[in-house]
């Protein structure tokens, strides 16, 4: 667990980076929307967007269930 320190020097260095690169995440709205993301994504049919979700939610699941798996004895942690 890091301490309030160390969550501030990191929360410090973030948001220096992000002065710095105003233009590293692209293009984005007055709320931080990645605007070149929504265009590509309205550039889909409505199937092809629930295809994606569909894929995002069967990732989503195996990570739970990987989380929830007991590590086995030969592994360390």
């Amino acid at each position: 667990m890091m301490t309030d320190e160390e969550n501030q020097r990191i929360a410090d260095e973030i948001i220096r980076f992000q002065e710095e690169n105003p233009d590293y995440w692209g293009e984005q709205d007055e709320n931080g929307v990645d605007l070149a993301r929504l265009r590509e994504n309205l550039k889909l049919t409505p199937a092809e967007r629930l295809d994606k979700l569909g894929i995002a939610l069967l990732l989503l699941r195996e990570m739970e269930q990987a989380r929830e798996r007991p590590r086995s004895a030969n592994e360390h942690p």
